[in-house]
């Protein structure tokens, strides 16, 4: 689930993008890195946050890190999505939110 869409400004018109959504990752056991892709590609390259979903209160935790990494050392993050990571248990699943940003300044489009 996301949602997407442009930031505007009457006097100068569209001035970013953004995407918001829900993702799910799992710890595999060679430890590689999923990839996420964006609903509608950004015009750059977004500024993206990550916010895991913990269980309620009487969930039991289970400590982990969620990181960003490209496979082959790349930039984790590009137009079309990007990459996450987890460190934890193998077969540990971690439910998150993802909040996407682009913004320009006038005449930067």
């Amino acid at each position: 689930m996301s949602v997407q869409g442009q930031v505007r400004d009457v006097k100068h018109g569209g001035i970013g993008e953004v995407e918001a959504g829900k993702g799910v990752i799992t710890r595999y056991a060679d430890g590689r890195a999923t990839r996420f892709t964006f609903k509608t590609k950004f015009d750059r390259v977004p500024n993206v946050q990550i916010t895991p979903i913990l269980g309620g209160q009487y969930e039991a935790f289970r400590n982990f890190w969620l990181y960003h990494l490209h496979p082959t050392g790349g930039p984790a993050v590009d137009e079309s999505g990007f990459y996450l990571g987890i460190c934890g248990d193998t077969g540990q699943t971690i439910n998150f939110e993802y909040l996407a940003i682009a913004v320009y300044t006038a005449g930067d489009e």
